[in-house]
């Protein structure tokens, strides 16, 4: 009896051993299928990294380039103001100098006309 059921045993086994041959070659399947879209899903984070790396590191270029831009402006901006005050000074030493200048021309015009009088006489 016991060599009866011996055969029933073994193709038991057998058919068990299939079962769990199929379902261990679908969840090789699905690994393959989930570690291929890991690598896919890896690769599309690194280049997003690599992608966000390249744009801050021109947003921090332009931000140096516009404090280089705010740093020229600031010293155009001192040098118009000098320019502005020198030349307002100039302006006034020379109109200043033309008043004197104006003022000994009128003298010298009364000496004159004071001397052609005495000679006349």
């Amino acid at each position: 009896w016991y060599a009866a059921r011996r055969p029933d045993a073994s193709s038991w086994e057998v058919a068990v051993r299939r079962v769990y041959e199929q379902h261990t070659r679908q969840l090789q399947s699905q690994i393959r299928t989930a570690d291929g879209k890991a690598m896919e899903l890896h690769l599309k984070v690194q280049q997003n990294m690599d992608s966000l790396r390249e744009e801050e590191s021109a947003k921090q270029g332009l931000r140096d380039e516009a404090q280089n831009m705010r740093s020229k402006l600031e010293s155009v901006q001192e040098d118009m103001a000098t320019t502005r005050k020198n030349y307002d000074n100039q302006l006034a030493m020379l109109t200043e100098h033309i008043c004197t200048l104006s003022a000994k021309l009128s003298d010298k015009d009364s000496n004159l006309a004071g001397f052609q009088a005495q000679k006349v006489l």
